[in-house]
């Protein structure tokens, strides 16, 4: 197996994930340098995870340090730059999710990516971190019969800080990302038309949304309801996949699997290996996913082709909202 050098690009919150992720592999990534403008978060990151090579831009650690691969933890607005200055200079990139805000900056990366000949692919870690993985392989072994509807609820109180209190969009792109992105996983599915309706909070400082109600139709005939709530006093996550023979249903901590003719308990109960405080491991899981694609010359399942869907229908909620308006999409994109 193949010891990768990992560059990481930007070294806020979410880069604490990454580092975790990857200390726990050193027989098959070793991050050599990271770059951030910010010097208590580059010094921190250094110190605490042994980054040998710290620099305060991007340009700079391309020109002076030895690396394959870009993990790019930047704030979403900044992303298409940091996209464009990597594939330029030859480098394979894993990027933070979601990978976009618009539809056409996603787009754009991913052709820029394409013509320098460079691999791309997203981290939608929810893949494994939550059971939509696991429901896929159940779905597609027929377990529940067709599947005819998935109802979701999120509900949290959740009040961030930095940045992403000042983004216009914030409940959907933050955790609307990982939901919408594991409907389509889970269902193999393409996405028809979608409708959004979004609130505010006074309840949460920040300047976009707090509050969502999707409602998604796919191609096979499954309509997928979704509500987020980041202003509320309980804590609930759970997915309902209703099939015509049975039903799964999805937590953080695994999946149960009830059967119509038997309704008074699970036939299947499984527990996720990824659950709490494993979630750092999907991240790995995601990233890994593109160094064998490196390796084998093919593309990730996690490519940033592949999540062209997924962003189509963060910027489609978005414009349903904004628009006040049903969004159509051709094969799973955005006209």
């Amino acid at each position: 197996m193949k010891r990768f050098n990992i560059a990481v690009v930007g070294c806020g919150n979410v880069s604490r994930m990454h580092f975790d992720a990857y200390s726990a592999h050193p027989e098959r990534i070793q991050v050599v340098a990271a770059c951030d403008p910010d010097g208590e978060h580059l010094s921190e990151a250094q110190r605490k995870y042994g980054v040998a090579q710290g620099f305060a831009s991007l340009e700079e650690m391309i020109r002076r340090a030895e690396w394959e691969v870009a993990v790019v933890c930047t704030p979403t607005p900044v992303r298409r730059q940091v996209v464009e200055t990597l594939a330029a200079a030859g480098k394979h990139i894993f990027v933070e999710k979601p990978f976009a805000d618009a539809y056409q900056d996603a787009q754009h990366m991913v052709d820029t990516c394409s013509r320098a000949g460079v691999k791309l692919a997203v981290n939608q870690n929810f893949r494994y971190h939550y059971a939509f993985e696991k429901a896929r392989t159940l779905v597609a072994q027929g377990e529940i019969g067709r599947v005819v509807s998935i109802v979701h609820q999120d509900l949290m109180f959740r009040q961030d800080t930095g940045w992403r209190t000042q983004a216009k969009r914030h409940a959907l792109a933050v955790m609307g990302v990982h939901w919408l992105d594991g409907f389509r996983w889970l269902l193999n599915d393409v996405a028809t038309s979608l409708v959004c309706e979004t609130r505010s909070s006074a309840a949460v400082q920040c300047v976009g949304e707090t509050e969502a109600a999707v409602q998604v139709n796919f191609k096979q005939g499954v309509l997928a309801s979704y509500a987020e709530s980041f202003s509320s006093p309980l804590a609930r996550t759970e997915t309902v996949v209703l099939g015509e023979t049975g039903a799964l249903v999805l937590t953080y901590h695994g999946l149960r699997l009830f059967d119509l003719k038997d309704r008074s308990q699970p036939r299947i109960e499984w527990e996720n290996p990824y659950r709490g405080s494993h979630k750092p491991e999907a991240t790995f899981t995601g990233l890994n996913l593109l160094l064998t694609a490196i390796e084998e010359g093919n593309e990730p399942a996690n490519s940033g082709r592949d999540n062209l869907q997924t962003i189509a229908l963060l910027d489609g909620a978005y414009r349903s909202a904004d628009e006040q308006r049903t969004v159509i999409l051709s094969e799973g994109v955005l006209a």
